[in-house]
């Protein structure tokens, strides 16, 4: 088990006496029994002295590049965690772990932290957003983060951040953290800061956070440019389903519908053509494309949960994909029924990023939907196979095991759009 040789919890002020039980109660629930020191950040009336003392400067370009603004939380947050930093790194401390005043224990599985991975800084708890890389034991090297409400990190990870030029391009923590082990989708803000941490998180929660302050990528509500295709629970499940989901495959007539042209691989009609056309046409009228997968290519991709529809994407998942891998491949065990997913929409165009080089992917399984057809050239190819996956039909999908023996990569796009939806599935833990 990891050592900790100090605990912190930042807080903001007026929130000490509120929390203080709370807190004596999750910290009893901690394995860990170090010494605690409670620190408040600065009155919100004192922030620009603060910043001005402690000879900091908000970035000028942080809400231009990131599409929002910094709250007052965030500002009072990441000068706590600047000066919680030096006061740590001056005391010699080995290993600190840094709470912010919304912490709450999500689990107990500690043991993942017996580890031999290298690392400088590990996440307990935060909101993933991007593909991780599946380690052993429970852990994965972390994608696109959101939080900084729990986090260990070593004497030598708080040199790094001390030393990152982050004094001179203040930007919310929680995302500061992505950016120094080099997952920040923003490529405009990465400039600014050196050094790199090497970066552990768990594929299940530790520690958790209770809402004090939201902080939305975006605070201006999302209107959808098709709101039915928002309203899929309740009463209005049924015609739903109905409009968008393969008949067939709402039966699970799955020896009927799936095809396997290669082994291990399956094809079967998933989506109709008119939840195709219509969450193109959604993704679009959002229109904040990024590369959140791959952040050395320009921006094809967005989340699902950018624009608020990853909840039904995953609903469907698990109501009607999940059975479909359950009985192909043979799934057993109860573990099996705890899959969750990532889901991206994908945008290649024949002028700007047309293909994806051969690549394995980080999942367990892996999925991709044709959402058009529009197109020429591209498709998904398996050169071990020498097959390409390329669906003449919209709302057709394809699933392949993802780290191991799938080789793949999306062949080149010589004309028009080509939209995808591309699923990554992993055991919860």
């Amino acid at each position: 088990m990891i050592s900790v040789d100090k605990i912190v919890i930042l807080t903001m002020p007026g929130y000490t006496y509120r929390k203080k039980q709370s807190w004596v109660d999750s910290l009893s629930q901690l394995p860990w029994k170090a010494p605690l020191e409670i620190y408040e950040t600065p009155q919100v009336n004192e922030l620009d002295a603060k910043l001005a003392s402690s000879r900091l400067e908000l970035s000028k370009f942080w809400t231009s590049l990131a599409g929002r603004e910094m709250s007052t939380r965030d500002k009072c947050m990441a000068i706590g965690h600047w000066m919680v930093w030096h006061q740590v790194y001056k005391e010699n401390i080995e290993t600190i772990l840094i709470l912010e005043d919304n912490f709450k224990p999500a689990s107990t599985h500690y043991h993942v932290l017996d580890t031999e991975e290298g690392w400088e800084m590990i996440y307990l708890g935060r909101k993933s957003l991007s593909v991780d890389t599946p380690l052993s034991g429970g852990l994965v090297k972390p994608g696109y983060s959101h939080g900084s409400f729990a986090y260990l990190v070593k004497k030598n990870g708080l040199e790094k951040l001390i030393n990152s030029g982050y004094d001179q391009h203040v930007v919310p923590v929680s995302e500061m953290l992505s950016i120094m082990h080099g997952s920040f989708p923003v490529q405009g803000l990465t400039e600014f800061f050196s050094g790199r941490l090497r970066a552990l998180a768990l594929m299940k929660d530790l520690i958790g956070e209770e809402n004090v302050e939201a902080a939305p990528v975006d605070n201006t509500p999302y209107r959808p440019l098709h709101p039915h295709l928002f309203e899929a629970f309740g009463n209005a499940t049924p015609g739903w389903v109905k409009k968008y989901v393969n008949p067939q495959l709402v039966a699970r007539e799955f020896d009927l519908i799936c095809d396997e042209p290669i082994d291990n691989v399956y094809s079967f009609p998933l989506f109709t053509s008119a939840f195709c056309s219509e969450i193109i046409e959604e993704a679009e009228h959002y229109g904040q494309w990024t590369n959140y997968r791959y952040k050395d290519h320009p921006s094809i991709d967005m989340m699902l949960s950018s624009f608020g529809f990853n909840e039904i994407y995953s609903w469907v998942m698990k109501e009607y994909v999940y059975p479909l891998f359950y009985y192909k491949y043979q799934l057993q065990g109860e573990s099996l029924k705890k899959l969750v997913s990532q889901n991206f929409i994908v945008r290649y165009l024949a002028e700007q990023q047309g293909h994806l080089g051969l690549h394995n992917d980080g999942s367990h399984i892996s999925m991709v939907v044709t959402l058009n057809t529009a197109f020429e050239g591209g498709g998904t190819f398996f050169p071990k196979f020498k097959k390409l996956i390329r669906h003449d039909q919209p709302g057709y999908a394809s699933i392949h095991p993802g780290f191991i023996g799938y080789l793949h990569g999306a062949r080149p796009v010589t004309s028009g759009k080509r939209y995808i939806i591309a699923s990554f599935f992993f055991l919860e833990q």
